[in-house]
């Protein structure tokens, strides 16, 4: 048998890889023009939340005597492992409210968004099969990694750009600003990097999501248990914390750049190893080997199913937001000690232990928004399932778009609520004993308990949203964001703003009393939007 060689038509140019980078423009364009409108969506929900809480803040402490006061509950440790190092106590300006009560929770988001963005480009078109059409064409063999990073560095950039504008529209300092954004960027970007590593190591995009949310609440602790061994972050714990590096820069105050050096030698160092990594290892394929399951056995329906492919996310998620609730808890004897020991802020929060009970009730609704984020974690990766295929396959066998839909969304919920009540009775024990009050336990479990429905409010909007309106599905991370804003910073903001939040409807334990038909009302809200969204995705195509 012989074989004929066709030439090419007239005009035509074949093209061969040029080195490993081959093709990184085109990616990168391509990656781009898909990340357009999730980027949008941050950028404005980032910056105007953090607009208009600027602009509460000013409003709200306009008077120095009101400065100084806010400045002594800052210098509390329980304020310093929720929001950081206090900077600029002595004169407490706007800059300084604004770096020290807003800076951390305005990095925390665009660091979600950041790993994720690096997840859902390195990881899931090797997944799903697109990046083995790509590589049929002349791509270099490092060209989707790096295209993917670049692309998850612009949609971080362009967050912060955004961001910029709006702080500029304040009456904050050009220059302070300039620098709070260069240091929000700057965590976003050495925890994306860092997931970059991490998606070399894991076949799954899920678990490479997972891991990377890991690092982010390893950071996170890691930065709360320094500042409060520390202050100004003296500490060596806070040092090993990318948080920690960004607001050691302390905008508005002493505006220091050099803290960003540690942040960019991170970066460089991880798009290395990540890029070293990915020649190491085959297309479709991560370094650790997978975990085989059981030659033999059941796995419980869909509901194990979807335990066996997101134990991961559950078991990294829970595990962050428990240990945060016993760090929680062992502060409470410093609150009740710093405010013993100042009559000015005993009288402006009444008796130490009303001061404990406000303190927790905050604490205790930070702990319901990790949960919360969590859930939107949750309803993303049915939604991952979706375009990658995999529910396809699932639902060819006897098995309908509901039930499907339904093992995912009751395992969130089942997962959000041990969360919950797990994070409340170890939280309670950490008080319990340091505060030498065995009633503490049950106090802070039903604290706890008292939040699952708001928790089941956001999955219910997640379950919603992937329902009606698939492709608007990251949009939740909006809804997260402001609700986590809301909790924090609610009575800073504009009566009314904070309405759509489950949490503002919801007796605010230990420090209010029980009410159980606000509890009742929004747990019937999360049902009828869960019944919504599965009523919606039986409804619709099933890739959206």
């Amino acid at each position: 048998m012989t074989t004929t060689a066709v030439a090419p038509a007239p005009g035509y140019r074949v093209t061969t890889p040029r080195g490993s980078l081959a093709g990184t423009g085109r990616l990168l364009r391509l990656a781009l023009r898909t990340d357009r409108w999730t980027t949008a969506v941050w950028a404005v929900a980032v910056a105007g939340l953090t607009q208009v809480s600027v602009v509460a803040v000013a409003d709200l402490y306009a008077v120095p005597e009101q400065q100084a006061a806010r400045a002594a509950l800052i210098a509390s440790p329980a304020a310093t492992a929720l929001a950081g190092p206090g900077f600029g106590l002595d004169d407490y300006t706007l800059g300084a409210m604004t770096a020290n009560e807003l800076g951390l929770w305005v990095m925390l988001p665009v660091a979600i968004m950041g790993v994720l963005a690096v997840s859902r480009h390195l990881r899931a078109p090797e997944e799903d099969g697109r990046l083995e059409i790509l590589r049929s064409q002349p791509v270099g063999r490092a060209a989707p990694v790096v295209a993917g990073m670049l692309a998850a560095a612009t949609g971080v950039l362009v967050v912060g750009v955004v961001l910029l504008a709006a702080l500029l529209t304040t009456d904050l300092d050009p220059g302070g600003s300039v620098l709070l954004v260069a240091a929000v960027v700057a965590v976003a970007l050495v925890l994306a990097s860092a997931t970059a590593v991490a998606a070399q190591l894991t076949t799954h995009a899920r678990t490479s999501s997972a891991l990377g949310m890991a690092l982010l609440g390893v950071a996170f602790l890691l930065r709360a248990v320094g500042d409060v061994r520390g202050p100004r972050s003296t500490s060596v714990w806070t040092w090993a914390s990318p948080f920690g590096w960004s607001q050691a820069t302390a905008p508005y105050t002493l505006d220091r750049w050099w803290p960003l050096l540690v942040s960019a030698v991170a970066v460089v160092v991880n798009v290395l190893v990540a890029a070293a990594l990915v020649r190491r290892r085959d297309l479709g394929t991560g370094l650790l080997p997978e975990r085989l399951g059981p030659s033999r056995g059941r796995l419980a329906g869909l509901l194990g199913l979807a335990w066996r492919s997101r134990r991961t996310s559950v078991l990294s998620w829970g595990t962050g937001v428990v240990v945060t609730g016993a760090l929680i808890g062992v502060l409470a004897s410093a609150v009740v000690d710093f405010v013993g020991g100042d009559a000015d802020i005993a009288a402006l929060l009444g008796e130490p232990d009303d001061a404990v009970a406000a303190v927790l009730a905050l604490y205790v609704v930070v702990l319901a928004v990790g949960a919360a984020a969590y859930v939107a974690t949750a309803v993303g990766a049915a939604r991952a399932d979706e375009r990658s295929g995999r529910a396809a396959g699932l639902l060819a066998l006897p098995v309908s778009r509901v039930r499907w839909l339904g093992a995912q969304v009751g395992l969130a919920a089942l997962a959000a609520t041990t969360t919950m009540l797990l994070a409340g009775l170890v939280m309670g024990v950490g008080a319990a004993v340091t505060l030498d009050d065995a009633a503490q336990v049950g106090r802070l479990a039903g604290a706890a308990a008292v939040t699952v429905p708001g928790v089941l409010v956001v999955l219910g909007v997640a379950t919603a949203v992937l329902g009606l309106l698939p492709r608007a599905t990251g949009a939740v991370w909006i809804y997260v964001a402001y609700v986590g804003t809301v909790g924090l910073f609610g009575e800073l903001l504009p009566d009314g703003v904070d309405a759509l939040s489950p949490f503002t409807h919801l007796p605010a334990l230990p420090a209010a009393p029980m009410d159980w038909s606000p509890v009742l009302g929004v747990t019937a809200v999360a049902a009828l939007l869960v019944v919504a969204g599965l009523a919606g995705v039986r409804r619709r195509d099933v890739d959206g």
